[in-house]
């Protein structure tokens, strides 16, 4: 892993091992993170869901592991897991929630492997009776706040096929007004109507050369 990107409600922290790549186009603070630099300043201002400025941490002299480990510590681990549902014309996906375009994922339960949560949520939300589960494809990292408790969700993400003549069902009672299928030539517009994490995810996918 060259980066991790952490969303929450209103901005993103952004640490890389590759910040030549990373800095184009990135709007925000830039930081040069060095051991010194971690131990003596205070990013939890960035994790405020007001704060609106994005921050780059370069780490080239020190491991992204450990920069990640040293701002999340405080936050509650939560695993959920979903899938980028492709059919056989290529086209993806996608779910109209809250105002937004968005991707079918959920918590992890206990006793279930990732890759079983992300097949049984994307069954749940979309209604799909024939589902096959591919490859694993990223993670995405999202903080919030739940009861007063500060939380960190960790996403796994796998490419699943199914058919489009499916019989897609939006799972209503979750808040799912509809369920699309999204062609390669329609992909930017949804994404520009969609959140930044999830347009995060087709980012790191593309890089991978599997979309």
């Amino acid at each position: 892993m060259q980066r991790y990107a952490i969303f929450n409600k209103s901005n993103k922290i952004l640490i890389t091992k590759t910040p030549d790549i990373d800095k184009q186009g990135f709007n925000g603070e830039i930081i040069n993170c060095t051991s010194e630099v971690l131990k003596n300043t205070n990013f939890d201002e960035y994790f405020d869901e007001r704060c609106t400025t994005c921050l780059l941490l370069a780490c080239e002299q020190i491991s992204i592991e450990e920069v990640f480990i040293s701002l999340t510590k405080r936050y509650y681990f939560v695993l959920a897991a979903g899938g980028i549902v492709q059919n056989e014309k290529g086209e993806i996906l996608f779910m109209f929630r809250n105002g937004n375009w968005d991707l079918p994922k959920g918590h992890w339960e206990k006793g279930e492997s990732l890759e079983y949560t992300a097949k049984r949520e994307v069954i749940e939300e979309c209604g799909i009776k024939e589902l096959e589960l591919g490859q694993f494809l990223c993670f995405s990292y999202h903080t919030y706040t739940m009861f007063h408790r500060p939380e960190l969700k960790r996403t796994s993400w796998y490419l699943m096929h199914c058919s489009s003549s499916e019989q897609l069902s939006p799972q209503t009672e979750e808040g799912i007004e509809k369920l699309c299928w999204v062609s390669r030539e329609e992909l930017d517009t949804v994404l520009s109507q969609s959140y930044p994490n999830i347009q995060n995810i087709f980012r790191e996918i593309k890089l991978l050369g599997v979309l």
